[in-house]
């Protein structure tokens, strides 16, 4: 036991600390085993008489009766009222819906951490012998039978121990850091786990807000409580064999000893404790690891009828109990009235052949009668058997049984379980009748339905923040597969904010839709309403987007608002703010695919050869333009010089008649050259061109002259 008090008082669990916790008790080890000892105790005496009525409950939910009640005869209404509450509030598994508080459509860290909780939450939840659809469904059971169900919460990991080797200095080879055992996470979990209602205890109160701690009772066996407390707290434990069953007997059947531990979960302190009743000192003491918002490992439990004056459930069988037990009798009466109705009567001894009639084998056969006259003279066979008066005993039954029919809806009357939830009705009435029953009829079930929905959604969240608060980031990251979704990009915002707590309960709520028979036609008509009212807006807005291109990123900001209102709507949220984001920022070019530049390439090549074509093209035609000129100027200089006068003798100039001639020479003038060919009399010759005389044939034109166009003298 030293041991235990070294290792429990090294963690600072007895006496006042450093953030001015408190221990109760004397503090030490053997002080608080008596105080929990005695809160045990206190709390056992006070649900003393509940367990001893919860047990004769569900002796006569399962019909165990007693010797003397041989030839009892029971309608166990008791039993098939509970399965149809209970196919009615739980039908099928919960699921987790996780969003984003106020439905802030730009939240998108949120919404992704609530996506990836709730993946999280509904895989353990719909995975094949799921602890939690177990657990929820036992403790609902129990709530409906004797009025307490519990669930609880614990935190479990696996690791093994793996072989870190030295790190070595590479210039100097020293080692750096020695060779090392690590832990190595392999996988965690948050388990769900019943707890029978004959094993939860809490301090008495009046209300669930004023319970100081819970406790749980857990068989544990002599292994069990050696792996986890030690060889040497083993030593001290009391064991013994349980006795399990609904009977009577004391008689224990289980062939194992176990020992009866208590986890005691304790507000004030903030601590939990392990105590066995039979050992000297508390068996263990640790500081709270959960970090729960409401520190209990359970949520409130469900609990019937309760009032403020004490915080002990009542089941609903107690306030039916005298029809039940009038229905039994009655029921009794009817078997014992029909085993009663039967054919007997008294005949004359005298008359053989008239016991002969009832006798097998005897059909279609005339038995005869000696001394005739004398028989017919008694009146025959009426005279010779007098029956027992059935008649009376079948009108007893017929009574019988319209009263049990009274008494079946005084039941259902007294349990609030309406005739149209059994699936009864008359020909007679309409659909809207059936309508109103049903919705004024099940008043009392929708209240059932929102104290069993509030259990499902305060289980969960605890579920949910042990997850956020000892998950390791990438196990949440693995067992939500949020990386193969849209979105990736806030993986590490949505795990900060999960990690947050002070932030995440502001940004995240966790809530559990109904348990009841799934609406398909609710769930299509929510689908239709929202796929039609986002056509009707999407064809609304078109011709302003067509005409306004940059009004679309603000009316898809204004269908992202309207989508996050809708539950169905949740899983195209994430398309739709890409989209929104796309539109709203401009994208760089996207580079093209080899497919796209070897189109690209051909397409080149393919300009480059039309313009090369196009400009050889032009080359030719100009070249033909060119000779074509050429053809015509020869053509016109040919015509030209074809028309052109002989060429005057060469000579010295002309002499003017005026002047005088020069010393030496005559004063004679020359004649008067011969007008050229062709030519009339006394017309002028013709002119030169550029200022010279006529130009000789075949002869070239000085460059850049261009000869007269025309005919001559034009």
């Amino acid at each position: 036991m030293d041991e235990l008090t070294e290792a429990v008082d090294s963690g600072g669990a007895y006496g006042d600390d450093e953030k001015g916790g408190y221990e109760h008790g004397d503090g030490t080890p053997e002080g608080i085993q008596q105080y929990w000892q005695r809160e045990i105790q206190a709390s056992e005496r006070e649900l003393k008489k509940y367990h001893s009525t919860s047990r004769r409950i569900v002796r006569r939910y399962l019909d165990q009766r007693d010797e003397g009640a041989y030839g009892e005869s029971r309608v166990n209404l008791f039993w098939s009222t509970i399965k149809v509450m209970l196919s009615t509030l739980y039908a099928r598994p919960p699921k987790a819906d996780v969003s984003r508080a106020n439905h802030d459509a730009d939240d998108d860290p949120a919404r992704v951490a609530g996506e990836m909780l709730e993946r999280i939450l509904n895989d353990t939840i719909e995975s094949d012998g799921s602890e939690f659809d177990a657990a929820a469904r036992h403790a609902i059971e129990d709530w409906l039978i004797v009025g307490l169900g519990q669930m609880w919460m614990r935190y479990t990991s696996e690791t093994e121990e793996e072989l870190v080797p030295p790190v070595l200095d590479p210039m100097t080879g020293q080692v750096l850091i020695e060779e090392q055992t690590v832990e190595r996470l392999l996988s965690e979990d948050a388990v769900s786990e019943y707890v029978f209602w004959e094993d939860f205890f809490y301090s008495p109160a009046r209300v669930w807000e004023e319970v100081r701690w819970v406790a749980r009772r857990v068989h544990m066996t002599k292994a069990e409580l050696r792996k986890r407390f030690g060889p040497e707290i083993s030593k001290h434990v009391a064991f013994k064999k349980i006795n399990r069953s609904q009977s009577n007997s004391d008689a224990p059947n289980e062939t194992e000893d176990k020992a009866a531990v208590f986890e005691i979960w304790c507000k004030d302190t903030k601590r939990v404790y392990w105590l066995n009743k039979g050992a000297p000192t508390i068996l263990d003491v640790r500081d709270d690891w959960l970090g729960l918002s409401d520190f209990f490992p359970c949520p409130p439990p469900m609990m019937a009828n309760l009032t403020t004056s004490n915080f002990i459930p009542r089941a609903d069988f107690i306030f039916a109990q005298d029809q039940y037990d009038e229905l039994d009798e009655i029921n009794t009466r009817i078997h014992y009235l029909t085993r009663a109705t039967k054919v007997v009567g008294v005949y004359d001894k005298a008359s053989d052949g008239v016991q002969r009639m009832l006798e097998d084998g005897v059909e279609n056969t005339l038995l005869p009668v000696d001394n005739w006259a004398m028989f017919a003279e008694k009146g025959g066979v009426r005279g010779q058997v007098d029956w027992m008066p059935i008649s009376e005993v079948t009108n007893a039954i017929d009574h019988l049984r319209q009263y049990r029919q009274d008494k079946v809806a005084q039941i259902y009357e007294v349990l609030g379980v309406s005739d149209i939830m059994r699936g009864t009705t008359r020909a007679s009435e309409t659909a809207t009748a059936q309508q109103i029953k049903a919705q004024y009829g099940s008043t009392r079930l929708q209240l059932s339905q929102l104290h069993v929905a509030l259990f499902i959604r305060d289980s969960l969240r605890i579920k949910a923040e042990i997850i956020c608060n000892l998950f390791q980031p990438q196990s949440i990251v693995k067992m939500s597969n949020i990386e193969r979704s849209y979105d990736q990009q806030f993986v590490g915002p949505a795990i900060e904010l999960l990690k947050d707590g002070a932030l995440r309960k502001y940004r995240i709520t966790v809530e559990a839709d109904s348990m009841a028979a799934l609406d398909w036609a609710a769930e299509r008509d929510a689908r239709t309403q929202f796929l039609m009212g986002l056509g009707s807006f999407v064809s609304q807005v078109m011709p302003l987007v067509q005409a306004e291109p940059n009004a679309a990123p603000y009316l898809l900001r204004m269908l992202q608002w309207s989508i996050a209102g809708f539950r169905v709507g949740k899983s195209v949220e994430s398309v739709l703010d890409q989209a929104i984001t796309a539109m709203a920022q401009p994208q760089p070019p996207a580079e093209p695919s080899p497919m796209a530049l070897a189109e690209l390439e051909r397409e080149r090549a393919e300009v480059l050869d039309l313009r090369a074509s196009s400009q050889q093209r032009e080359a030719t035609a100009a070249k033909n333009m060119a000779e074509a000129r050429k053809t015509d100027l020869e053509t016109e200089l040919a015509r030209l010089m074809s028309q052109a006068p002989p060429l005057p003798p060469q000579g010295p100039p002309p002499i003017a008649n005026d002047l005088p001639p020069p010393p030496g020479m005559p004063n004679a003038a020359p004649p008067a050259p011969p007008p050229p060919q062709g030519m009339p009399p006394g017309m002028p010759p013709p002119p030169r061109l550029n200022g010279g005389g006529p130009q000789l044939p075949g002869r070239p034109l000085p460059p850049g002259t261009l000869p007269p166009l025309g005919p001559p003298g034009a």
